[in-house]
Order: structure tokens, then sequence, then C-alpha cells
């Protein structure tokens, strides 16, 4: 290979088409990082030059060109292998300035020497294209052609759509022409206009420089891309993959271009470049799929740095002749958009698909895809519902994602082995250990009646989560509910509820059993935005009133005329029935893997939540909150002042270090009757004073 600095009049001076392989990607750079450092060195150069300081060139990279053949009497032509993004910039700016220069009327002089550089001048040729210095890849050209045509100088080319949308490269166009424009002004101010055209025209043509590398017939085109390109940088293999697929195709004689329109352009939508999140990252959607893809074919796991090395081996594995494997891909992409669209179908499988985005466990789509393109719907259906109850229990019961990938990875080969639907729901009951069982109907009945849910759920798992309950509730006898908004959770017992729902305030016991209810599933449903606040801390009778008169989900309809905390945990148990026909365990129930065990001996359970740790075991006895606050002073002198949080880190004997909740303090000083103990509710309301 042969490697020469050229200034961009050494580059595009001459009569000469640079072709973009209509495989590689489209146009993609960007505002912020590249068109306005790019501006910023053009005026930096440009001032330095006015300022009479000596400019050194500044170097813009390497691009990599290949020969390419051409018939006798045309025009000369390279293959561009790298640097496709920088020169199509470089091209626009041109452009850009070329337009301000007429707009501005500046000396024409300074726009034949810009013609010069955007536009080839042989009027000989046949190609109705050779004007162009650049000519990209097919999804490019119509904005292209609009911007180094000057369509765009004055109007956009009504083939060319206006507004935020607008195509890349137009936006890029849009972004230079106004910098000029600005710059233009400020040097009209100065009455240096002419003079700093000069200069910005002369920076542009001598001072901006690349490092072109013309390849040599036996040079490897394929390798030096991907040398260049494979380094570092993962979010942008989906291009290697079509770079290694075309390049593949041409050396085996396939058509192309027809394979590119008929195939690939499927894949070259704003939508595939969309970046998408994956746990910390964001990837483009493409990658993403094409990680799915691999996973679900090879049924090992993927990483992203190693998507393109692991593409290669199973283009170089696969018996399939190349066309039918890049259709087979393609069909898969279709498949993969189906199953991560925005909206689904109000079917099983529908709702299946928007509960996996919500509960962010897309390592189970290489299985989705496997089972999608092997089974019909009604086939699949057990596993489908399998697979939903599975995730839905293991997301309420909060247990841990972290071996979702490796258990996905291990059912999707047993899947293979068996080729049968019915091994997904087999597989998933024979998962013993702590981090892959299948929650049984006992751990759901413990869960909603004992477990926080509001607070340690996403707003947007517990509003899924009782909306499929809601659903599930629904008997058939009233119209059901269809609702186009976003309702949003709300407390029955409100968070703040002392002021109309008040408890003996030497009643700590009580206080502290509230609390333990105040955010489990038998003390929440969902209300309007509008109704929320409207009834969100009154007490019970107004906020029952209101939701009865506006509400029509059967989560509300039958709300009772009382609210306390044995209704909050009959509540529970009703939506843990209705929680466990959505989302049935297949096989019957489990053995429960969270009831705390119930205790051997002959002492009674005390009362408490059914379930939870107060009503099994050994009674604990009544302790005297009072006496602990006291004791947190003793020894301690009169007018000594103490936080709620020391005096619940106090040993005593009542409690020990921690043991006592901050809001069983705080409640019981609110009675101010301890014994020589004061709160201080103005000075410091989360403190006491010793008094006596």
């Amino acid at each position: 290979m042969d490697a020469n600095p050229k200034t961009l009049h050494g580059l595009f001076g001459a009569d000469l088409r640079l072709v973009v392989p209509v495989f590689q990607r489209p146009y993609v750079w960007t505002e912020d990082r590249n068109w306005r450092p790019l501006w910023e060195d053009v005026a930096a150069l440009v001032h330095r030059r006015l300022s009479g300081e000596e400019v050194h060139p500044h170097f813009l990279g390497a691009v990599v060109l290949d020969q390419l053949p051409t018939p006798t009497g045309s025009m000369p032509a390279r293959l561009v292998i790298d640097g496709q993004q920088r020169l199509t910039t470089l091209q626009i700016l041109l452009a850009a300035v070329r337009d301000v220069a007429r707009e501005l009327e500046i000396p024409k002089m300074y726009g034949s020497v810009l013609d010069k550089l955007t536009v080839n001048e042989d009027e000989l040729t046949d190609d109705p294209h050779a004007g162009y210095k650049v000519w990209p890849t097919n999804i490019d050209r119509s904005p292209f052609q609009a911007v180094m045509d000057g369509r765009l100088r004055r109007a956009v080319d009504v083939a060319v759509p206006v507004g935020a949308g607008d195509p890349v490269i137009v936006q890029a166009y849009r972004f230079f022409f106004n910098r000029a424009i600005e710059w233009a002004d400020e040097l009209s101010y100065e009455d240096r206009l002419i003079e700093g055209f000069d200069a910005l025209v002369r920076i542009l043509r001598e001072k901006f420089e690349v490092i072109v590398i013309d390849l040599t017939p036996n040079d490897n085109a394929q390798v030096i891309f991907e040398a260049l390109n494979d380094r570092g940088t993962p979010l942008q293999a989906s291009d290697l993959v079509k770079n290694l697929l075309f390049q593949r195709a041409e050396e085996q004689g396939l058509p192309v271009e027809d394979l590119h329109r008929d195939v690939w352009s499927a894949l070259e939508t704003p939508d595939w470049r969309k970046e998408v999140r994956q746990g910390r990252l964001k990837r483009p959607r493409l990658d993403v799929f094409l990680t799915q893809y691999l996973t679900s074919e090879v049924a090992e796991e993927v990483l992203a740095p190693e998507l393109f090395l692991t593409f290669r081996t199973y283009v170089k594995k696969s018996d399939a002749e190349l066309d039918v494997l890049m259709r087979h891909l393609v069909s898969r992409a279709a498949v993969y958009q189906r199953l991560t669209a925005d909206k689904h179908p109000a079917t099983p499988e529908g709702r299946f698909l928007r509960n996996i985005g919500i509960l962010d466990t897309n390592t189970v789509i290489p299985v989705l895809l496997w089972l999608v393109t092997r089974f019909d719907e009604q086939e699949r259906a057990q596993a489908v519902a399998a697979l939903d109850s599975y995730l839905m229990r293991r997301t309420v019961c909060r247990q841990t994602t972290k071996n979702y990938n490796r258990l996905f990875l291990d059912l999707l080969k047993e899947l293979k082995a068996k080729d049968d639907p019915a091994v997904v729901e087999d597989f998933l009951l024979r998962q013993g250990a702590d981090s892959g069982f299948w929650p049984g109907n006992a751990d759901i009945r413990y869960v909603f009646r004992t477990q926080p849910l509001y607070g340690k759920l996403t707003q947007t798992r517990v509003r899924l989560l009782f909306a499929e309950l809601e659903d599930a509730l629904y008997e058939g006898k009233t119209e059901r509910l269809v609702y186009d908004g976003e309702l949003t959770v709300e407390h029955l017992l409100p968070q703040t509820w002392e002021r109309y729902w008040s408890l003996p305030q030497t009643d700590v016991e009580a206080y502290e059993r509230r609390q333990s209810l105040l955010h489990t599933a038998g003390n929440l449903t969902l209300l309007t935005r509008k109704l929320n606040p409207a009834v969100s801390n009154g007490p019970w009778s107004d906020k029952r009133r209101e939701i009865l008169l506006h509400s029509a989900l059967s989560l509300n309809r039958s709300l009772p005329a009382q609210w306390n905390e044995e209704l909050i945990i009959a509540r529970a148990d009703h939506l843990a029935e209705a929680f466990c026909r959505r989302w049935p365990r297949a096989s019957g129930d489990a053995t429960s893997r969270m009831v705390p065990a119930p205790s051997t001996g002959s002492e009674p359970h005390t009362t408490g939540v059914p379930g939870g740790p107060s009503a099994v075991g050994v009674p604990k006895p009544r302790r005297d909150v009072a006496r602990h606050i006291q004791e947190a002073f003793a020894g301690l002198s009169t007018g000594a002042v103490l936080t709620v949080r020391e005096i619940v880190a106090a040993r005593t004997s009542q409690y020990d270090a921690g043991e006592i909740s901050a809001g069983a303090v705080s409640f019981r000083l609110r009675a101010d009757n301890v014994p020589g103990i004061r709160a201080l509710r103005d000075a410091h309301p989360m403190a006491a004073r010793k008094i006596g």
C-alpha cells in the first residue's frame, strides 16, 4: 500500500470519483462529536491566519482507498474502504462555505475555487453521477445530491423532508451553513469579510490534510477494514458484519446490488441505528439484535466486544449459501422487531412481550426467537405462559436476575436438542437453587401480606402488576375498562396517615405494625392522575366516597366502609389469589422458599401480620418504649439533648442498639408524657431533652 499526506486540494482538486460501497453504513456523524469540533478547528486556523500567525497543516485522519476498475475513457475512481464519514463531511463543509460565499456575494473566484473541490468537470463521461467527488451509499444519495447541487442554499428540495426528521446529511449542511453565516456576520462588523473569506478558502484548500492510503492489488481490503474498525469499537460491530457479508458476496460473484436492495436494505432504516439501553450501556439496536440472533443460533453467550468475531466464525462454519444465510438473518430481524415493538396485541403472548420490556429481562429474547420461528402461537402458548409466570413471580418476590443469562442459555440448548416447547415448563420446574427457583403460591401470599412492594419495585413495575391484577379480577358481568392513559399508584392508608388515622400514642406495637403494612400490596391501588392527589391524605370516609364515585376499576369497586390493618391483609390475600390465577405456576404449588418456618414449641402464636414473622415462632414480650427513652438518658444531666437517632442507637433493658425504629421513638415522644423527657417539637423535631 502507498500512504501519502494530501491537502483537500490534493485529494479533491483533480477529477476523481470516491465511491462508497453500498454495504458500508450510512452517514452517522453528529454535531457534538464531529461537526462542531471540525468547525471550531476551521475557525481557529482562520483566526490565526488573520492575526498574522504561522499556520501549520491540520491533520484530519486517514482514508483508505482501493483500486476500482473503470472502462477506458471513464473518469478515474477509487473505492472508499475506510473514511467515508470523514470524506462526506468535508464535502458537506465545502458545499456550505461555497453556498455562503454566493449568498453574501463574495467575489466569484472564491466560489470557483470551492467548485473545483466539490464538482468533477469531465463533460465527456456518460455517467450521470460522475460530477460528484464522493458518491455515498444508497440511503444517503438523495440528500447528498441536494446538498452538493446547491438546492439547500435557499430552500430545501421537495424530495428532501424539512424538520427535526431531516436526513443527517441535511442536518450537517445546515449546521455548517449557519456557523459560516454567523462567522461572516462577525467579520462584517470589522469590515474584514473579503479578507476573512480569502483566509477561510485558503485554509480549507491548503492547511487541512488527510493521510490517503492507496491499496495495491496485493492488499486485502477486508483485513485492512477490520483492523481499522474492530479495535475498541463494539458499537459498530453491525457495520463490520455487513462489510464481511458483502465482501464475501462479491468474491462469490453474487449480485451485490440486488442483495442490498432486496434483502439488507430492511436493516438500513433509522430504527435499527437507534441506540437502546442494555444494562449500563447503550448500543445500536442492530447490534443488539445481532447479539440475540447469534445467541439463538449457537446457544452460547455472545459478548458485545466479540460480536463481530463470533459472527465471522458463525459464517465460516455455516453450511448455508451466503445469500440464504443473509435472508435467514433478515427474516429473524423482522421477528425480533415484532418481539421488541413498543406496542403488542392484547393476547396472552402480546402481554408477555410487553412485560419483558417493563421487567427488562431481555436475556429471554433468544429463547423466544427460537420458539417463535419453530412453532405457531398455539403450539408455543404453554411455554410462553410458563416463562411469563416464572419471570413475574420472581420479580414480585424480588429474586435475583444475575443467573438469567446462563439459565436461558441452558434452556435454549435443551430446546434445540429436544425440539419440543414442553421443555420450557419442565426445565423451569427443575430449577432448585435459590438463584433460579420458581416461587409458589405460598411465596406469593407471603410477599403480598408482609413485603413492601412500593419503593422496592419501580413505579412502572408496580403499575404493570396492578394493571394485570385488575384484568385478573374482571368477571365478565361489567364492561371491561380500557384505559389508554397512565394510572398512578395510590396508598389507601396514606403514607402520612397520622392526622386522620390516629392510634393511641402509647401503642408503639400498633404503630410499627401499621408502618409494616403501609407499602404492601393490600394497601395499594391504581387511580387516575387527577383523582390521586384529590384523595391522597384525607380521612377514609371521604377518600372511599371519591374513589367509588370516580373509579371504575374492579380493584376499587368493593372497598369496605372501614379500613384497617386486618382489612389490608384480607385484601392482600384477595389480590394474591388473583395474581396466582393470572400467573399460575405449572404443576401446582411448590414448597415455599420464603415463608418463615413455624415454631415447633407449644407457645401460642401472636397476632399480627398473618404469615409474616410476627405470626410465627415464640411471641416476644411487650416492651416499654418510654422506659427505653428514659434509660437512654440515664446518667446525663438535666438539659441534655439526644436526637431520635441517638435514642435508637442506645442499648437498654428494653431494646438492643438499633432494634427499635426511629418512627416508634418519634411516635412515642409525641405523647409528651415520658416522665422526665420532653420532645423538642419546634427547635428540633427529631430530638428530646432531659428535664428532671
